[in-house]
Formats: C-alpha cells, structure tokens, sequence
C-alpha cells in the first residue's frame, strides 16, 4: 500500500478508476431500486447520472428516465457490457468541471461519486451539480458510512478517507458531514436515510451501511 500513497496525486486520483475497469470489467453487483425515489425525482426530461462506472444504475435508471447522461472519467469504464446500452447517452468527463450549461437537468443521480472524493474536491463536485441542476431539481447521493464492511482498510489519508489498491480512493461519510457538504453548495436537504443490510461473502456475513440524501435546488 506504501507505494500508491507515495505516488498519490491529490489532481489525477480519479483516473486511477481507468486501470481498474481495464484489468476487472464490470465489478459492482446488486441492483438499485430508483422505484423508492421517483416521488422526489423527475425524470420525464434530462437525467444526469455522476460516475456512472459499468452501468449498475444506469440499467435501472434509464427505463425511468426521458433522456439519460452518464458521464465517467474512467474512459475504460465505458468498454464493460453494462455501458454499451444503446438508450443513454454516454461521455467521459470531470464531476468536479462538468462540461453542461447551468440548469441542464431535472435530476442527478451521484451514488458514490463522492465516495471516492478527498476534501475539497467533494464540494467542487457538489457545487457543479447544483449548477447544472434546474430549478426546482433534485440530486440523489448515495455514500457509504463507518459502519460499511469497507470501512478501515487501506492507509488514511484524510479523516474516515482511505487509500487502496491501484491508489484508489474510499470514504466514509458521518450523517452531518455530508449535510454541511450539500447545504454549503446551495441545496436544500428534502431526505435523509441510512440504509444498512447484511451480505454473505465466501460464506461470512458482513455489514454493509450508506447514506442517501436527496437535495433540492430553490
């Protein structure tokens, strides 16, 4: 581990993204359930997904959705079976500069994009999001908390944030952290909840726990 935190780049981390979907594909299972959150979002015109990885969300998003975005700054990640879904319109970028004008979409779906953001890039991605989102949009985040079986491992390199293989980059979020962080980009909180399960693995059971937040633009 000592040596990807020698050569941790506080700018270019993210791309670290690019060499593990070339060598794992596809790597997230499960499923999202956006049937629980469309009271809150509108998805009848521009959706936005931030880091849309190998097209977990995306597939359950996009039979919801009027015209679906995902952007990743992994170009690889776009290369796995989940990405090439001929329904959503897809583009390596940056969520800390998106390339959208202002108000360009009714919904963002962030789910652990900010998972892997160090402070001071996490509000640079919050406040993009509250740029591009309309008035009156909502942006769903999803982010894992202390209590995650991801939890610990890897070297910290800033508070519950820590560096793993390839220099890839996880955090976990205290409830009011992630509050002060989407309040100081302009948005209002209109859901909070902690979402904690238990998954088997190799025959142990362990405990897996995020945070979902739903925020609004005035």
């Amino acid at each position: 581990m000592a040596e990807y935190a020698d050569k941790f780049d506080g700018k270019s981390y993210p791309l670290a993204w690019n060499t593990s979907y070339a060598k794992m594909g596809t790597q997230w299972r499960g499923r999202f359930d956006v049937s629980g959150y469309t009271e809150f979002l509108d998805l009848s015109g521009n959706v936005l997904e931030l880091g849309s990885g190998d097209g977990n969300t995306a597939c359950a998003l996009v039979p919801h959705c009027g015209n679906l975005y995902c952007i990743d700054i992994a170009k690889t990640s776009f290369m796995t079976l989940g990405m090439k879904d001929p329904r959503f319109h897809r583009a390596v970028a940056d969520a800390r500069i998106l390339p959208f004008r202002t108000g360009s979409f009714s919904a963002v779906i962030s789910r652990h994009v900010l998972t892997h953001a160090v402070p001071g890039d996490d509000i640079a991605m919050m406040k993009e999001t509250a740029r591009v989102l309309a008035t009156g949009g909502m942006v769903l985040i999803e982010v894992f908390s202390p209590g995650d079986m991801r939890s610990g491992k890897g070297k910290e390199i800033f508070p519950r944030t820590y560096l793993r293989e390839e220099g890839l980059v996880w955090r976990f979020y205290l409830g009011q952290e992630l509050d002060a962080l989407v309040k100081e980009a302009g948005l209002s909180v209109r859901h909070f909840q902690i979402l904690s399960r238990k998954v088997r693995h190799d025959g142990e059971i362990y405990p897996r726990e995020s945070i979902i937040m739903m925020a609004s633009k005035a």
